[in-house]
């Protein structure tokens, strides 16, 4: 499992990933190299001895990822770790809700929720921990309360009587609904498309909500005070006018060598990583992917067949074992071969090593009586990405020095603005194609709901 590290204080954005063990502390509990805030200790405490589930979210950059692989790693209940897409459950170590429940990918019903065969896991599964649970839409929350208290045997408790440990950011990342019918049957059934919206979350003892405010991102006030006014759907035309000060259109590629160019969709950023790729004059070498097992194409961190050229601007995908770089650094190809891929960062040249990323299942060791993690399937692979272009979606948790934002036509989902926006450290490193016009900035103010429906920890 990935593990926290480096001071958690200096470590605290999103995009902080290692491999590295950590040896849990004897006087706190957690890893030796932690250094907690207040905000983790307490969340910590209320999953050791509170009662109840907890919600944890906070603004970018907060470092709710971070916090998430810590506690991980340091509670000792049983605990199973799953996440609303494959790409998320594979970064976070876990599974994805669909898998471990057994439950069809589209509108669920009462009826499809069934007896599982990870039925042994969760009788003896103590704590549940859901990343990005703000995708999660509420027939899914649903099913995996209805789930829990099947197969447990527990019918009249919430969740089976399994606490919940919930990370995500519904100013980030929404559900997705997209049909009126099924909108419509959401909001009779459920009382709306989000998590938060099912009773179960309220029974008992209840849903605390913890709200991480120190930020580790940025420290420009100015662009902390307007990505605020953002993320709550209030920015107006002086927050707009501050951002639109950095409007700076990108007329060549020369140009917009320097940034990472962050776009709504993954055909625009493949269209302008072919348009630079092809511009280097220097020999392409492609690199193909070794799968085993069960890895689904939708969970690849990268291509399965990677092209890369010499002068190729690229996204690191991994921390590494020695700190020289970590998951977010921008990097250039130096020279590479068919089998090494060599790398400059900050002007020192490195070589970059494959590395395997894990699709994990749970089950039950008889002998052991313990919830164990196996190995479903593995994808080897350069730890590497193309980065002139990311769509703002695959930014996510990223921090980036400069950020040229073009969103063509415009945005097409609640929070996509905020993500790309606060991708940036600095005003001074962001760039924009065009002025930023309020239809830009969709916002769902039922978003924000979860505010009156959980109480507060701090």
């Amino acid at each position: 499992m990935d593990k926290c590290a480096g001071g958690c204080r200096l470590a605290l954005d999103d995009n902080t990933r290692t491999n590295n063990t950590s040896v849990p502390s004897a006087n706190t509990g957690w890893p030796a190299e932690v250094t907690p805030t207040a905000e983790y200790e307490a969340a910590l405490d209320f999953a050791q001895s509170g009662s109840g589930h907890l919600f944890v979210t906070g603004r970018a950059g907060t470092g709710k990822s971070t916090l998430l692989r810590c506690l991980r790693d340091t509670i000792k209940a049983e605990t199973v770790v799953v996440a609303p897409t494959g790409l998320a459950a594979v970064n976070v170590g876990g599974q994805t809700i669909h898998s471990f429940f057994g439950l069809p990918p589209r509108l669920i019903r009462a009826e499809d929720v069934k007896r599982s065969r990870n039925g042994r896991v969760m009788r003896r599964l103590e704590l549940l921990i859901l990343d990005e649970v703000s995708m999660v839409r509420s027939d899914l929350m649903a099913a995996i309360d209805l789930s829990l208290r099947i197969n447990r045997g527990r019918p009249r408790e919430p969740f089976g009587g399994v606490r919940l440990l919930m990370f995500g950011d519904l100013h980030q990342l929404p559900p997705v609904v997209t049909d009126h019918e099924v909108a419509e049957h959401l909001e009779s059934v459920h009382g709306g498309p989000f998590f938060f919206s099912i009773d179960a979350l309220t029974e008992g003892a209840g849903t605390t909500l913890l709200e991480l405010e120190q930020v580790f991102r940025q420290s420009d006030e100015t662009l902390l005070h307007v990505l605020n006014r953002v993320r709550d759907g209030e920015a107006d035309e002086n927050d707009l006018s501050v951002l639109n000060d950095r409007v700076n259109p990108v007329r060549t590629l020369g140009e917009g060598d320097p940034y990472v160019i962050l776009t709504p969709t993954n055909a625009a950023a493949q269209r302008i990583n072919m348009a630079y790729l092809d511009a280097l004059q220097s020999q392409a070498h492609s690199y193909e992917a070794g799968v085993t097992g069960e890895f689904n194409t939708a969970s690849q961190p990268t291509d399965q067949i990677l092209v890369l050229k010499p002068g190729a601007k690229v996204i690191l995908l991994r921390n590494d074992p020695d700190r020289r770089w970590v998951n977010g650094t921008i990097a250039r190809v130096s020279r590479l071969n068919e089998k090494q891929v060599f790398v400059e960062i900050s002007g020192r040249e490195y070589e970059v090593e494959p590395v395997s990323w894990e699709s994990r299942r749970y089950a039950f060791d008889q002998t052991a009586e313990k919830v164990v993690e196996t190995v479903a399937g593995t994808f080897k692979q350069f730890p590497l990405r193309l980065a002139w272009a990311l769509t703002i979606h695959k930014s996510q948790g990223l921090t980036l020095d400069r950020v040229y934002i073009d969103l063509g036509r415009g945005t097409f989902a609640h929070g996509q603005a905020y993500v790309a926006l606060s991708r940036c450290r600095s005003l001074e490193g962001l760039a924009l194609a065009r002025p930023l016009r309020p239809s830009d900035i969709l916002f769902d103010p039922g978003a924000m709901g979860y505010r009156d429906v959980f109480a507060r920890l701090l």
